[in-house]
């Protein structure tokens, strides 16, 4: 009795030659593996820290300053649905090019500076420690 039917790569990859080898890309990870935690870190969905709901700005040189709502994600899991709130307009961003809005940016309605950003977060969190 022979076990090289429980290879993952028999009949699919050129260089198997009776032992699995190491050069075939398929993997098939099974439902065991999950319940388990045995299976590869990169086999997981992460969260990305992003939900429906979430007011976000971006985060890139030369871009707007509005405010950002995160819709869902669109098409990938790096990728989200957005809906502008100056406009109400709807479009596609990459989770790299946002974050979450501070306090102050969400008082202000719009992204600010960096220098100003913190300023104004810690006048925030002053102002509600006095009232």
């Amino acid at each position: 009795m022979s076990n090289l039917t429980e290879h993952k790569c028999a009949g699919k990859c050129p260089e198997f030659k009776g032992e699995q080898c190491h050069h075939c890309l398929i993997q098939q990870i099974e439902k065991r593996e999950f319940e388990l935690g045995v299976a590869p870190d990169e086999a997981y969905v992460k969260d990305s820290g992003f939900s429906a709901g979430d007011v976000v700005v971006l985060i890139g040189e030369g871009t707007k300053d509005v405010l950002l709502e995160i819709v869902n994600h669109m098409y990938t899991p790096n990728m989200y649905r957005v809906k502008i709130l100056e406009s109400g307009n709807f479009g596609p961003v990459f989770k790299d090019d946002i974050r979450h809005a501070t306090s102050a940016e969400l008082h202000a309605k719009k992204r600010l500076p960096t220098d100003l950003n913190k300023h104004l977060d810690s006048a925030l969190t002053a102002k509600g420690e006095v009232a």
